[in-house]
């Protein structure tokens, strides 16, 4: 347990801007990270709900809670999963080998495709926020949506092969096996069946939706890059909740 709770810890320094206790890296707390993955978005989903009621005390104006609420998940993880987004856009978006492609995708340099797929997610997550807020939907499913998203990355890289040219990729995956897929499993069950709770059958399909867009997006990466590594998954991670907010604002 102490070792499970050191390595949510490590996970929530990593993935997170929220300060943490000072603590030191332990190779042996490190595969505990993913099974911390769904953890870390319940704290971000808690999180975005109490800036949700917040924002409604403080009688804000719809398009300032807006802006505010779509920028917070990408705030409150220091960019570091619409970071990868970009780089992913940048090396599928340049259709070039895949050699070429894995040369991009580790480029610090920012390219035109990342930049313009950056805008579009950004204008279609304000929009489909705003009509979230207008159509005052339960607004505690803020706190289900993370978790679906990170259990179900979490799951893909387990069991996804990972990119060679990713070290840390291999790092988190040392020491796990089929429990950590069954305790995501659960996770992700529970999330699910909150969704349900909230949404009816809506909250099914909102969760179906995630999952189908994380599998496919990720199985492309895997095919057009020859594996899974952070970027990749912080791409799926990314395009999962945004599509969770544009079918809430259209159904």
């Amino acid at each position: 347990m102490k070792r499970y709770l050191k390595g949510l810890l490590m996970a929530l320094g990593m993935f997170t801007i929220i300060p943490m206790p000072k603590t030191y890296w332990d190779d042996e707390s490190s595969r505990h990270i993913m099974k911390s993955y769904p953890v870390i978005g319940l704290v971000i989903g808690a999180l975005w709900t109490i800036l949700y009621k917040l924002l409604l005390y403080l009688n804000t104006s719809n398009m300032i809670r807006t802006a505010i609420l779509m920028i917070f998940p990408f705030f409150i993880t220091g960019m570091l999963h619409l970071d990868g987004f970009m780089d992913v856009c940048d090396a599928l978006l340049s259709r070039r080998d895949k050699e070429e492609k894995v040369r991009i995708l580790k480029d610090p340099n920012t390219g035109a495709f990342a930049v313009i797929s950056l805008a579009m997610i950004f204008i279609i997550n304000f929009s489909a926020m705003y009509t979230f807020i207008e159509k005052g939907i339960p607004f505690y499913i803020l706190l289900v949506i993370p978790i679906i998203s990170r259990s179900i990355i979490a799951i893909m890289l387990l069991i996804k092969p990972t990119m060679k040219e990713s070290s840390f990729g291999a790092y988190f995956k040392k020491g796990t096996g089929k429990f950590d897929i069954i305790v995501l499993m659960i996770f992700l069950l529970i999330s699910i069946s909150c969704s349900f709770i909230l949404l009816k059958i809506k909250g099914i399909l909102l969760a179906i939706l995630m999952i189908i867009t994380v599998v496919l997006t990720v199985n492309n990466s895997c095919k057009e890059l020859g594996g899974i590594n952070g970027d990749i998954a912080g791409h799926g991670l990314v395009l999962a909740e945004s599509i969770a907010l544009l079918f809430l604002s259209l159904v």
